[in-house]
């Protein structure tokens, strides 16, 4: 998760030097009404003042729900990074660094934002003493080196052992396991941006933690357990139908109330196992794989050993296979808990039943969709909509590219066929998905488009050899020639390829039997193959389209077809 968003950063970075770019803006001039700026130093360079890009700072990461301190570094970086880089010819004003004595004194809150304020002060007293030379260093800053440079000179030995010993007072008291990640996590902060490391927890303490821990998740499951026991028996009874539906809502609406809890657990769980770097498992305890299994069943459909002797059945139906996922992503550390659990080859099977079944519905859903008259593509959104819920999905499980082959291909196999057979009018509403058609195949190389391709340059020869039926003058056919062709070569990619291709292998390669070519048109509608040639020859119109080699050739085909039409009259 990335603390500091870019976009929010850019956007300060536009607002943070824009009274400085450019010159007349700052100085005025006649029509202008000068705006504020900020005051130069004595050569020239407006001081940008720091306080502002501290304020922005500190204000980003009180905005955040929590901050491990590997991500207030990562987001110092990003900082750096963003407004150093290609920066306008500004200089700093830095103010005056944070003393010792004050950030001493201070409570653990406070003291972060002390030392962060000196950190971005030392950063930028390097760049203002290398203006005009943004070299790898600044743009890439090494932050332990930064925050090193930001301690020097003073003696952090008694901030570092008051926070610990703060730290050993809070772990003392008797509180709720997930009130002390806070207190460490502050703790660890203080020390990295002090320049020192949070010493190991004892075994003692660190025991302490996880037996509450543990014992609040396994009060969880067990209920977790019963419900989703409860819940099928009624499924594989259903003695009562009324009675059915209204108690399964009533049991559906406390399975998922207390999935929120176990959400929420989890939640916290990842970020005391990453402040020290411990497995979640660790934090979970032996309850770690009865969670697993009780996940599995819920949301993947695998039921207990001891049930599935018996005739339990499984919704396999698309509509509830959306309806689990849409749960299951709805909480999103119980989705990472999945994620990673299914990463393991002994539990990838159920994730891979459900892209199968995902993959197999959105075929369908491709092949349902048809053009009807008036070129209206109908059921198309049920393909997106398909095409969306398979993205979220990949993205929420991580899925590697190398898993589901078969699935994918048969989903590109139907794209491609659905090309195919769309009208050249109904081209862009179907090319439009070939991104996400990608995306959900893992095509980063795009290589599907190799087979677009021969599929559009097939076509835009057959879409012509319809339209040459109609018995219709040069003049009249020239614009539904280059309206054709254009279809297809604007989404053939480059443009002029697609020309290039379509001349050699219909106009000017040898005609062979049962074979698409040119010829056919010299002997079946001499107009239209006319027509053909003098859109070709057309320099204005193919100059940025064909080679003049090709446009000549094309000259030279007509001359011949006209000489020969002239000696028939």
């Amino acid at each position: 998760m990335t603390i500091l968003n870019k976009n929010k950063v850019q956007a300060f970075r536009d607002r943070l030097y824009t009274n400085d770019m450019p010159r007349i803006m700052r100085k005025g001039g006649e029509g202008l009404t000068p705006i504020k700026k900020y005051p130069e130093d004595d050569n020239g360079y407006p001081l940008v003042p720091i306080k502002r890009i501290t304020r922005f700072f500190l204000e980003e990461m009180e905005k955040a729900e929590f901050v491990l301190p590997d991500e207030h570094i990562e987001a110092l970086y990003t900082l750096f990074k963003m407004l150093i880089q290609d920066m306008p010819a500004v200089s700093f004003d830095l103010g005056a660094s944070i003393s010792q004595e004050d950030i001493q004194e201070a409570d653990n809150k406070t003291t972060i934002e002390l030392l962060t304020t000196n950190v971005i002060i030392t950063y930028f007293d390097l760049a203002k003493s290398n203006l005009g030379n943004q070299d790898d260093s600044l743009i890439n800053p090494d932050m332990q080196s930064i925050i090193k440079q930001s301690t020097a000179g003073r003696d952090y030995k008694r901030l570092v052992s008051n926070t610990l010993k703060g730290l050993i007072f809070s772990l003392a008291q008797d509180k709720p396991w997930f009130e002390y990640i806070e207190d460490i996590n502050d703790a660890d902060l203080v020390c990295r941006l002090a320049g020192a490391r949070l010493p190991s927890m004892e075994k003692t303490t660190l025991d302490t933690i996880t037996n509450k821990s543990r014992l609040e998740i396994t009060g969880y499951n067990d209920m977790f357990t019963k419900l989703l026991y409860t819940r099928a028996r009624m499924v594989t009874s259903q003695e009562n139908k009324k009675e059915y539906f209204k108690t399964m809502e009533k049991l559906d609406t406390a399975i998922y109330g207390l999935s929120r809890k176990i959400d929420r657990f989890l939640m916290l769980a990842y970020r005391l196992s990453e402040i020290l770097d411990i497995p979640i498992r660790s934090i979970i305890g032996e309850t770690f794989s009865n969670l697993r299994q009780n996940m599995l069943w819920l949301f993947f459909e695998v039921w207990p050993k001891a049930l599935e002797s018996g005739d339990m059945p499984h919704q396999v139906a698309v509509s509830a296979l959306r309806h689990r996922m849409n749960v299951l992503f709805s909480v999103r550390h119980i989705t990472r808990f999945c994620r990673k659990f299914t990463q393991n080859p002994a539990y990838q099977s159920p994730v891979n039943d459900l892209f199968q079944q995902m993959f197999k519905g959105l075929v369908k859903k491709i092949n349902m969709v048809s053009i009807q008259e008036g070129n209206i593509v109908t059921g198309l959104e049920w393909v997106e909509s398909a095409l969306f819920e398979i993205r979220r999905a990949i993205e929420n499980f991580d899925i590697d590219a190398s898993r589901l082959l078969d699935g994918k291909k048969e989903v590109k196999s139907a794209y491609i066929d659905l090309i195919s057979k769309t009208d050249f009018e109904s081209l862009d509403a179907i090319l439009n998905l070939c991104d996400m058609i990608c995306e959900v195949t893992h095509d980063t190389d795009r290589e599907i488009m190799v087979s677009i391709r021969a599929v559009l340059m097939e076509n835009s020869f057959l879409t012509l050899k319809k339209y040459s039926v109609n018995k219709v003058l040069p003049k009249e056919a020239i614009p539904e020639i280059s309206r054709r062709l254009q279809a297809f070569a604007v989404h053939y990619r480059p443009q002029r390829e697609f020309y290039r291709i379509f001349f050699n292998t219909y106009i000017i390669s040898k005609p062979r039997p049962q074979t698409p070519h040119f010829s056919q048109f010299l002997m079946n509608n001499k107009h239209f193959a006319q027509a053909m040639l003098m859109r070709f020859s057309d320099d204005k119109a193919m100059k940025d389209l064909l080679s003049g080699a090709h446009i000549q050739k094309a000259k030279h085909l007509l001359r011949d077809l006209l000489d020969k039409q002239g000696a028939m009259v």
